[in-house]
């Protein structure tokens, strides 16, 4: 009986609450009133404004298109149309589409009648659908195009 007790004793007092024992926990924070309203603004500020990446930014740049290259009054640039664009007019494409898209750059609406190899068809499509056309400064849509052309 007296090992029976002798073991229980520990286990007891294991289990017991400790009532002397005081909790040093806290719960109230240290922080005083304008030190929570700036970290308060400045999250909002975060969250209102965010701040673009720059290397984002920088790819925004490369699909931006030049203003000499948008086509005026919704006319056709001759020197940034890619051959199937000249699909909306019957008859242009691909031959004589292909024709206009693998010379230039263009100067002007009638450069396109100093094309080496024109046809008398081509020419009657040219003058048909020359009200159409308008050309722009070449740039940078003028190199793409012709390196992404598919002419015949």
């Amino acid at each position: 009986m007296r090992i029976l007790l002798l073991t229980f004793i520990p286990l007891t007092i294991a289990f017991a609450p400790n009532l002397n024992h005081q909790c040093a926990t806290r719960t109230k924070l240290n922080v005083s009133r304008r030190d929570a309203m700036l970290t308060g603004a400045a999250l909002a500020g975060i969250l209102i404004f965010p701040v673009e990446s720059k290397a984002f930014s920088q790819q925004l740049d490369d699909n931006l298109t030049e203003v000499t290259q948008l086509p005026t009054g919704g006319k056709l640039d001759l020197n940034s149309a890619y051959v199937g664009d000249y699909k909306q007019f019957r008859g242009m494409y691909p031959s004589a589409a292909g024709k206009i898209a693998s010379n230039g750059p263009y100067s002007t609406v009638k450069d396109i009648y100093k094309i080496q190899g024109l046809k008398d068809s081509d020419v009657k499509l040219f003058k048909k659908y020359e009200s159409n056309f308008t050309v722009n400064p070449p740039g940078r849509a003028f190199t793409e195009r012709i390196n992404a052309r598919v002419s015949t």
